[in-house]
């Protein structure tokens, strides 16, 4: 793969992970005001406050499963990194 490969797919990468972070950040906004709604009764804001809940968690559990997705990506770039660095001496 030649060096403008290689810094496209970087680049394709960084454009994902600066989305990724993008849409995290408006998935919690949305559930701060959602939380934060003056307009409800007592019996909606209980109601909102246990979904957002339950919608933090999974959000948490998927995050979680996806850090652990990119770092072994990244322990595999490296272990490559480390084969050609072992070979070239």
């Amino acid at each position: 793969m030649s060096d403008i490969e290689h810094t496209y797919r970087d680049i394709v990468n960084l454009i994902k992970d600066v989305e990724h972070i993008d849409s995290t950040e408006k998935f919690l906004q949305v559930c701060v005001e959602r939380i934060t709604d003056k307009n409800l009764k007592t019996n909606d804001k209980l109601y909102i406050i246990a979904s957002a809940i339950n919608m933090i968690n999974e959000f948490i559990i998927a995050e979680s499963r996806y850090s652990r997705s990119r770092m072994n990506d990244i322990h595999t770039l490296l272990s490559k990194v480390k084969i050609t660095q072992d070979i070239n001496g």
